[in-house]
């Protein structure tokens, strides 16, 4: 049996504890493939498990697969000044903690990636200023929720037993987001008749872990928003056992 997973770093290797993908992959006694990768956006999260999933099909007929999603307001460009990774060309996520507080006269200093003002040139820092102006939680839910459909529908179809569910937030609700606007409205029924995607409004890793009293490991440099510590990771993977 195969347990794939994949995430930003909430769900990556090298946190120097096991990790909630190790647990369940532990307890199920199947072979972990882990694609989580550091300051991910869901748009790379979403394909890159696509890719990985249409592969791992060709030669293993027991799959089962763990997407956790991450911040709504990171997005991704094709760099290729950068170095590629894995097998996702050159594709990377730009993206900021605070967008309200980013100040453009220092560049995007202010990003997930400190030094990104350092080897960015002048055309990404100019459409990251510009995706930021256009951002809406409203339009980023609705192609996110749709692009969640088509992968979980591919899972389906190739018998694999996929888990959906938010990493590092819920999902902002009124006024940000109308859930009965006719746009979204029929993607959620879709959401809502699955059990196996857990409701992002309702659900999600971090505040899980804050409901159970467990401190973020990195506190003082993230506030809530950061990673989940050791027991977090131990008492959510037996929480999503309860879904594989």
């Amino acid at each position: 049996m195969i347990l794939y997973s994949n995430s930003c770093s909430f769900g990556a290797s090298g946190q120097g504890h096991k990790i909630y993908p190790e647990v369940v992959a532990e307890s199920l006694s199947a072979e972990l493939h882990n694609n989580g990768r550091n300051g991910s956006c869901n748009r790379r999260i979403i394909r890159s498990s696509l890719r990985s999933l249409i592969e791992l099909t060709k030669t293993n007929k027991k799959i089962t697969a763990l997407i956790g999603l991450t911040f709504l307001s990171r997005t991704e460009l094709w760099q290729p000044h950068l170095s590629a990774v894995d097998n996702d060309g050159d594709f990377h996520s730009i993206s900021n903690q605070k967008i309200i507080d980013l100040d453009w006269s220092k560049g995007i200093n202010k990003t997930i990636n400190p030094n990104v003002h350092e080897y960015a040139d002048d055309e990404v820092k100019d459409y990251y200023k510009h995706w930021l102006i256009h951002y809406s939680k409203e339009g980023a839910i609705t192609d996110l929720i749709s692009d969640l459909i088509m992968l979980h529908s591919f899972a389906v179809n190739n018998n694999i037993n996929i888990l959906i569910f938010s990493n590092c937030e819920r999902f902002p609700g009124h006024p940000d987001v109308d859930r009965q606007s006719p746009f979204l409205a029929s993607l959620l029924d879709y959401v809502k008749l699955n059990t196996n995607i857990i409701d992002p409004w309702d659900f999600s890793f971090a505040d899980f872990a804050l409901e159970l009293g467990h401190t973020p490991k990195d506190a003082k440099q993230f506030g809530l928003n950061g990673h989940p510590g050791k027991q977090a990771h131990e008492d959510f993977g037996k929480y999503l056992l309860k879904y594989v």
